[in-house]
């Protein structure tokens, strides 16, 4: 019993919050698992079509079918799994953006069924030159429109402060 014990973690989880952007998606029935709920890898699709969405309102964009010079490119995406979704269903998925710096930032999501989240989630980007083949700093237009848009009450990081 202890070795099953040792890969146990137990983690509790911060209490959820709506973001300031949102998308309602229903749940498709293709998109149930033998189980009969929602499968897991559609919790990320769902909030990378939130992420889309906010990128082309945000004009961090022009066309999502065609990639510029540069673009925000996924580094990391953390999720926590709050509750099972079965469908019929639809979910409002929030996001909002946070710890903007010269080379990136990041977005925290929550998804919503009703007033229950079902899970939240972290996305960390980088602004990645296609180009070049490696990320570089943000054009800088584009870094002061993303502050701007940033949630309110967070703090730049000491090597963002001027």
């Amino acid at each position: 019993m202890e070795g099953i014990t040792a890969f146990c973690h137990y983690q509790v989880m911060a209490k959820p919050e709506k973001y300031r952007f949102s998308n309602k998606q229903s749940v498709a029935w293709g998109d149930m698992d033998a189980y009969g709920h929602l499968n897991n890898v559609i919790y990320a699709r769902y909030f990378e079509t939130a992420r889309a969405l906010y990128f082309t309102n945000a004009g961090l964009w022009e066309d999502p079918s065609r990639v510029g010079q540069g673009a925000p490119v996924l580094i990391r995406l953390e999720i926590d799994f709050r509750r099972q979704v079965v469908f019929p269903a639809t979910l409002d998925v929030t996001i909002d953006l946070d710890s903007v710096n010269s080379r990136g930032f990041g977005m925290p999501c929550s998804m919503w069924q009703d007033e229950d989240c079902v899970a939240t989630a972290y996305a960390s980007f980088v602004w990645f030159d296609f180009k070049k083949g490696r990320p570089e700093r943000m054009p800088e237009n584009l870094l002061q429109s993303l502050r701007e848009k940033q949630m309110p009450g967070v703090k730049k990081t000491r090597a963002e402060n001027p």
